[in-house]
């Protein structure tokens, strides 16, 4: 599992420089295969069985789950570690340094084991990795809600990287058993308060497709 939360942290503070997703992420990765061992969802196991992702008018599908897609919004390729990622295609950013990066708020949901953990438990790792990797990282708003039926646990951070000044949601949803789907939202501070809305209303879309 920490390998895998190591991931999780490098979606948030590194995908936003989404021009080089691929190439960060595949250099970062140079592990052995089995490094990330039983951190990939049931329906994704297989050498030919990848994520089977779709825009289907305003959702966005896979094969273990939906969650919204509003307007402006559209899927993306996803950085390695992800399961479905997308951006606010069409945001028009005035910050220099924002351009500079050709960032765009985006969203990603990622699969990870719990591995006997508690929600609160597994957020507390995350956000220690997260600190040792953002100096600087400032947490707030953690709490308990419910996602569909499922126990999910939620907070923002603030943190500074390459001249921006990033803000991000984080929510993780409980799946069957030892299963967690973790669902993180990254714009810039300046524009939280145009999103914080639309952030909250994805996450609270989100459903697991039950299994036959």
């Amino acid at each position: 599992m920490k390998n895998k939360i190591a991931i999780i942290v490098l979606i948030i503070a590194i995908v936003a420089i989404l021009g080089g997703i691929g190439f960060y992420f595949i250099q970062k990765n140079k592990a052995p295969a089995n490094s990330l061992k039983n951190t990939t969802p049931p329906s994704q196991t297989g050498t030919n069985n990848q994520v089977n992702s779709e825009q289907s008018q305003n959702k966005l599908v896979t094969d273990d789950f939906e969650i919204s897609l509003p307007e402006g919004w559209q899927k993306t390729a996803p950085a390695i570690g992800a399961s479905a990622m997308a951006i606010k295609a069409d945001e028009q950013l005035t910050d220099p340094a924002a351009q500079k990066i050709n960032f765009r708020s985006y969203f990603a949901v990622s699969y990870d084991t719990l591995q006997g953990k508690s929600l609160s438990e597994y957020l507390q790792s995350v956000k220690i990795q997260l600190q040792q990797t953002i100096s600087g990282a400032v947490f707030a708003q953690e709490h308990d809600t419910t996602i569909n039926g499922k126990p999910a646990r939620a907070f923002e951070a603030s943190f500074t990287q390459q001249g921006v000044n990033f803000k991000i949601l984080m929510v993780v949803v409980k799946g069957v058993n030892d299963d967690v789907w973790v669902i993180s939202f990254n714009t810039l501070q300046s524009t939280w308060a145009e999103y914080q809305k639309a952030f909250s209303d994805i996450a609270n879309s989100f459903s697991l497709k039950l299994k036959k």
